[in-house]
């Protein structure tokens, strides 16, 4: 699976990156703006996992450019447990796949990844 990382966090990309690379079948990207986005065009990539803080609001503007060119793609929000929560009601407007919250907690990483690896298995 090939993996988009986009994060603006270092402390948050850096535990997500070496969480996947546990696991042989993916392959990570990282990344930030923009032009990290702008790879799915050049690329396919199987997930994107993107970082929205609730501070400011590139990583929502992020998803909307996202979604205005790419929209099959899954995509993971990586946010706050509040900003989830708003987020929630956009979830199938946006085709968010999933959110991880943040601080990120390796249970739930782990089950995330899990069921991943499920539904990618069942496509094959």
């Amino acid at each position: 699976m090939d993996i988009l990382l986009i994060e603006r966090d270092h402390l948050v990309r850096d535990q997500v990156k070496v969480g996947l690379q546990q696991f042989p079948e993916f392959t990570v990207a990282c990344g930030e703006g923009y032009a990290a986005v702008n790879e799915l065009r050049q690329k396919h990539f199987d997930c994107v996992f993107l970082g929205v803080n609730t501070e400011d609001k590139e990583g929502l503007k992020l998803l909307k450019h996202l979604r205005s060119f790419e929209r099959s793609v899954e995509v993971v929000v990586m946010t706050s447990a509040r900003n989830a929560k708003d987020m929630a009601r956009d979830k199938s407007k946006m085709n968010i796949g999933s959110f991880l919250t943040t601080p990120i907690e390796a249970p739930e990483f782990f089950r995330l990844v899990s069921r991943m690896r499920d539904r990618k298995a069942m496509e094959v």
